[in-house]
């Protein structure tokens, strides 16, 4: 039969029913995503919200190797230490180690030209010796970012934690990146819950290591933004409003229906030299300022069950709904093509799978690292996840906890699903 074939080829069987079919289910249905959704929001709460204790300690650190750096001379005046990546864009963890880049006044910006920024940087790791710092690290100073490796130790009440840390040369599209993510994160703090879910998903199922040609969790961030950006509400309004793309009038007051601009504002506060490409400018602009309205915005959307309905219709369209070979995953304010990418920047037409376009660097598939087996892989595992939701809302049987369904989503691979 054709449940027989499904389970022999793909090792379970599909589930299709939308998700509203899900959560019209009868008392059982509303009570199955609320109590889902209230297990999201308990485990983020304790295991992925960052405290003022943690936010604390990174900034003494922060400033502890701005300190030293400083104190070298070893670079021009008005340097800066900077935090970017999941330890500053409200993505990540208590426990994420703290990425950091030099950020070199643009008054100064041929500094890393020349070999100039690796020497000064060669000079930096043996201070960072001298001054206590321990397991430093230079082999990736050759590399194209360098990067110096090593641990602060940090006195935590008597008990010293050390806290790893990657220090880059000049990474001015990370920290746009980051402050981007971190605005999305401020005004949709549900939109972190649901991150935190779908990260613990794909680590637990190896679909998060581009090491190994899958997906990286900035890459499922931003696949998790354009969902919600394209998510209507019932009003017909964004579930998430486009920051690169949102009407700054309708932002401060969204109360009417919702609009964008035709075109990024140009300006030399807007437009910043690529660092490393020459005649490319990336376009920096986004809203991210008098967030209050868009706060609102967002917290008017968020009833008890909704995060939960969210996560599986996630799922669900990146299961069945997006179509992977005509479409880019792109934070822009239409629909991009492949075959558009193709044109413009020489993406592959041929290529079947999933591409996600850099909110900033338009150039880049984030995706590139997915080969052909994997992105199948991945799909099957949105598929999956979806399902075993689909199977426990539609169960006869007990149903279980939300806490249980998480942990039944995010179980494991077993070596032999590895092999496979």
């Amino acid at each position: 039969s054709k449940e027989e074939m499904q389970r022999t080829v793909l090792g379970f069987i599909p589930k299709l029913d939308s998700v509203g079919e899900l959560a019209r289910g009868g008392r059982d249905g509303r009570n199955f995503f609320l109590d889902l959704s209230s297990a999201m929001n308990e485990m983020y709460t304790n295991e992925y919200a960052v405290s003022e204790k943690v936010w604390i300690r990174r900034e003494q650190v922060r400033a502890a190797i701005e300190q030293v750096m400083s104190n070298s001379r070893e670079f021009p005046p008005g340097t800066k230490v900077a935090v970017f990546g999941s330890s500053a864009n409200g993505f990540g963890s208590p426990n994420s180690d703290l990425d950091l880049c030099l950020s070199i006044p643009a008054s100064a910006a041929d500094f890393t030209k020349d070999g100039r920024g690796v020497e000064a940087m060669t000079n930096l790791a043996s201070k960072f010796t001298a001054a206590g710092m321990r397991d430093v690290n230079t082999e990736r100073l050759t590399a194209r970012i360098p990067i110096v490796k090593f641990n602060v130790p940090y006195n935590d009440n008597g008990t010293e934690i050390l806290v790893e840390c990657d220090l880059s040369l000049q990474n001015p599209l990370a920290l746009l990146n980051t402050s981007l993510l971190r605005t999305y994160a401020t005004i949709s703090p549900m939109t972190c819950v649901l991150a935190s879910i779908i990260k613990r998903w794909a680590k637990s199922r190896d679909i998060n290591n581009p090491s190994k040609h899958t997906l990286s969790s900035y890459g499922y961030i931003l696949m998790l933004t354009y969902f919600l950006k394209n998510a209507r509400r019932g009003d017909g309004n964004p579930i998430l409003p486009n920051l690169q793309w949102v009407d700054p009038l309708w932002a401060q007051n969204p109360t009417t229906p919702y609009r964008e601009i035709a075109s990024k504002p140009k300006s030399p506060q807007t437009l910043v030299a690529h660092p490393t490409l020459e005649n490319y400018v990336v376009n920096s602009y986004f809203y991210r300022q008098g967030l209050e309205g868009l706060q609102k915005y967002c917290a008017d959307n968020n009833s008890p069950s909704t995060i939960g309905v969210l996560l599986a219709s996630f799922f669900h369209y990146f299961a069945y709904t997006f179509d992977y070979k005509k479409h880019v995953v792109s934070l822009g304010n239409k629909l991009v093509e492949k075959e558009v990418k193709a044109e413009e920047d020489g993406w592959s037409v041929y290529k079947s799978g999933l591409a996600i376009e850099d909110p900033f660097e338009l150039f880049y598939d984030v995706a590139h690292v997915v080969k052909g087996n994997n992105f199948l892989h991945i799909k099957k595992e949105f598929a999956l996840a979806y399902s075993k939701i689909a199977d426990e809302a539609q169960s006869k049987r007990d149903v279980i906890t939300g806490k249980e369904l998480i942990d039944l989503i995010c179980e494991p691979v077993s070596q032999d699903e590895n092999r496979d």
